[in-house]
């Protein structure tokens, strides 16, 4: 099972839309930034890999149901330790599906999610001054997921959340995992 563990992922409040929120006509919209760090360290053979990640989520609908779109890129670096080897992936992701949110309280939210994920990757690798550059084929994912958050205030709240990709119906021991701790801050909110 490959297990990709997301250290950080912030929504950036300082950005002049970090998440704007509003309602037209009963149905509400957010467009939220996304921001990641992701770093790994591997034995077998020893090697480290860091990765950034960033992109824009919009959701649109009502509380209960809603759409989602999702675009991410997602820069990477991974060196190999003795072998003179460094790979350098860029990751295009496009995640479209829906989302249902409950209010548990006043201050939990809880968000189930899932979809369809398409993504690109592009690869370039390096050994001992030797660069190949491939493409792999566009491939589409089915995706699920869950989320919760502690609100603190009506503009201001804590997420965490985990998403399954499911690479391979048959294997699922190939299903990768991207866990997320985020901090959102709404702007022009209608909570």
């Amino acid at each position: 099972m490959k297990l990709r563990k997301t250290l950080f992922a912030l929504a950036v409040a300082f950005a002049p839309f970090a998440v704007h929120a509003a309602e037209y006509q009963g149905v509400s919209y957010s467009i939220e930034p996304i921001v990641g760090y992701e770093l790994q360290k591997k034995d077998d053979p020893f090697r480290t890999r860091s990765e950034l990640t960033y992109g824009a989520r919009v959701v649109a609908g009502y509380k209960i149901l809603s759409a989602e779109g999702e675009y991410t890129i997602g820069n990477s670096d991974e060196i190999i330790a003795g072998t003179n080897e460094r790979i350098e992936e860029k990751t295009e992701k496009i995640r479209l599906g829906l989302r249902s949110s409950y209010s548990l309280g006043s201050m939990l939210d809880w968000t189930l999610r899932g979809g369809a994920e398409a993504q690109k990757i592009h690869t370039k690798s390096t050994l001992s001054g030797v660069v190949t550059e491939s493409d792999s084929p566009s491939k589409v994912y089915p995706y699920v997921g869950t989320d919760l958050g502690i609100n603190l205030g009506s503009q201001l709240s804590l997420h965490a959340g985990v998403v399954a990709t499911l690479k391979d119906l048959n294997d699922l021991k190939k299903t990768e995992y991207t866990t997320t701790l985020g901090v959102r801050v709404a702007l022009n909110t209608t909570r």
